[in-house]
């Protein structure tokens, strides 16, 4: 279950560069998708990186390439996260459609997939439906959050 954790992580973590972009004069596909891809690297680096920091081989100097390599294998969700937005401004860059089309339907995706993830986790559980439905929504809630708040940050 921590690929979901980390899923999550990295989709908030697009749904924020995204949302910074949105603003932007001129943005353009690639150098777009060139923030997000390289965003969703930096934090899959920071996140593995902050996970190495508490191992007790750390803290004794003795940390090992297999032990890098077992946490960037542990947290690649937060890459996968990053490619629906990626395929989407890709398809703005061959004129598919505009890049504000890109960015709106890159910012919806970002939410459904949190949404998705709230139902997926729920799903097998016996949770009564109003408390999977008012956990789905706070998952939602945290997207649509991120967007507003980029919103109004460009808006002041």
């Amino acid at each position: 279950m921590h690929w979901l954790a980390d899923y999550v992580y990295g989709t908030i973590s697009t749904l924020i560069a995204i949302a910074g972009l949105t603003f932007e004069t001129n943005p353009g596909e690639l150098s777009t998708t060139g923030v997000v891809v390289v965003g969703a690297v930096a934090i899959w680096l920071a996140h593995s990186l902050s996970r190495l920091v508490v191992m007790p081989t750390w803290r004794r100097l003795r940390l090992t390439p297999i032990d890098l390599a077992r946490e960037l294998r542990g947290s690649w969700s937060i890459l996968v996260a990053a490619l629906p937005a990626t395929v989407i401004f890709m398809l703005a860059a061959i004129h598919l459609f505009s890049i504000q089309t890109a960015f709106t339907v890159a910012e919806v995706v970002g939410v459904l997939a949190l949404a998705v993830v709230g139902f997926g986790t729920t799903a097998s559980g016996d949770l009564p439906i109003v408390r999977r439905i008012v956990y789905v929504s706070c998952l939602v809630a945290v997207g649509v959050i991120i967007v507003l708040f980029e919103a109004l940050i460009h808006v002041l």
